[in-house]
């Protein structure tokens, strides 16, 4: 049995060289973000100790993807997405450099991470529309959906390792070297992408339509394709009812459990081993045949496991929901992504993706912030439970339209 065939569709993604160099990339970036994004909330926490600051900052991190990714995905499809996508990744860079110069001179404040959380967010609106657009052009249109799998297991296994490798730099060095670790993490991820071997971008001397006209005319595919615009409507009940919960873990370990970042840090690697087993299945199984129905039960199972963490005080039973709570977010959110990169017209995928980008980025803001504010007043348990059973809810009533798509879908754009 050869290897390809052994690890079935992940196999199959790596011999495509421009990927593994991709991949290398993406695999420094992800790592760093995780450890960042637990370095941030940790030194909102103790800067606060509020909920709804925990739910700001995440908001800052995403209100600008909401607003600006869906220009992202047009100058992506305009000027190229490897250009645009190591801009972005070095204004990364910049900002994790600018909170590491504050922490040193101890000026920083909570109103000036949040700025800088904002600097992070923008970079984000351009960064994520061309990474996902990227993919598509390294692999053959079949490898898809695994090195799509690949992409989300490499992330959400920065999920598992991340939060572990940030708890150790904050408990033995500091929160500093977290985001330094991070801001190196970036660097190279930017400098990999100058080895790919891929087209050149479009010539700018060609008469081309406005920004504006750009966007409306991937929004107008969107909206005229009933699957895609289904499945970023699911999309978006993933994004508002269960990503939230993310934000919320520091807050659920102090007060829920007693306990301090290592608490904090054993939640989220329960969910990022959920989160990576998730994905390293949906790279194996491969062709998109079947998604589906798999995403409409990785979405149920998440919304489910999320209430049973939500109403449970006892440690070991919410490490065991938050496995299965992050396991189903990665399958749903990969099903989702691998259905839209197939069944899009290549020449508007960058612009397409950003509107999903725009909704699973985004759009977690709004549950972060609500959850966040009625934490506050009625704890933090309480919101994330009736965000569960109100996703629950929508998913009964949209689910048998998204099985009436299932077949354009699956089968791909076909040029008509």
């Amino acid at each position: 049995m050869t290897a390809t065939r052994a690890f079935g569709g992940i196999g199959q993604a790596f011999q495509s060289r421009n990927y593994r160099i991709y991949w290398w990339g993406h695999l420094n970036l992800t790592l760093g973000a995780w450890v960042y994004r637990i370095a941030v909330a940790w030194i909102t926490w103790e800067l606060t100790k509020s909920t709804a600051w925990l739910g700001a900052m995440a908001a800052g991190t995403m209100i600008p993807v909401l607003l600006f990714s869906p220009l992202g995905g047009v100058t992506a499809d305009r000027f190229g997405h490897r250009a645009q996508l190591m801009t972005a990744i070095l204004l990364h860079a910049v900002g994790g450099g600018a909170i590491v110069a504050l922490m040193a001179s101890g000026g920083l404040t909570i109103e000036l991470l949040f700025a800088l959380t904002l600097v992070q967010g923008f970079s984000r609106a351009f960064s994520i529309p061309s990474r996902n657009a990227l993919v598509p052009v390294l692999v053959p249109r079949e490898v898809l959906p695994s090195a799509i799998g690949v992409n989300s297991a490499t992330y959400h296994g920065a999920n598992f390792t991340g939060p572990a490798l940030g708890g150790a730099l904050i408990a033995l060095l500091g929160a500093e070297y977290a985001v330094i670790y991070y801001t190196l993490g970036a660097v190279v991820a930017a400098f990999s992408l100058l080895f790919l071997s891929i087209e050149a971008a479009p010539a700018r001397n060609q008469k081309r339509p406005s920004l504006i006209n750009d966007f409306m005319v991937g929004f107008r595919y969107t909206v005229r394709h009933r699957g895609i615009r289904m499945t970023i409507l699911m999309v978006a009940l993933i994004a508002l009812f269960i990503q939230p919960y993310l934000e919320m873990l520091a807050g659920v370990a102090e007060l829920v459990h007693g306990m301090g970042e290592d608490g904090l840090a054993m939640l989220a690697t329960a969910s990022g081993a959920g989160a990576m087993s998730g994905g390293l299945w949906t790279a194996w199984r491969g062709p998109p045949q079947g998604l589906v129905r798999i995403q409409i039960t990785a979405i149920f199972s998440a919304l489910c496991t999320m209430i049973i963490f939500a109403l449970s005080d006892i440690l070991w039973l919410d490490l065991i929901a938050l496995f299965f709570t992050g396991g189903g977010l990665v399958v749903a959110g990969t099903c989702a992504s691998s259905l839209i990169q197939t069944a899009v017209d290549p020449a508007l995928r960058g612009r397409v993706m950003s509107l999903d980008s725009t909704v699973n980025h985004g759009v977690p803001a709004v549950g972060a912030l609500v959850i966040g504010w009625a934490g506050t007043h009625f704890g933090v348990q309480l919101p994330l439970a009736v965000a569960g059973a109100a996703g629950l809810l929508l998913l009964a009533l949209s689910a048998r339209r998204m099985f009436a798509y299932r077949t354009e879908l699956e089968d791909g754009f076909t040029g008509a």
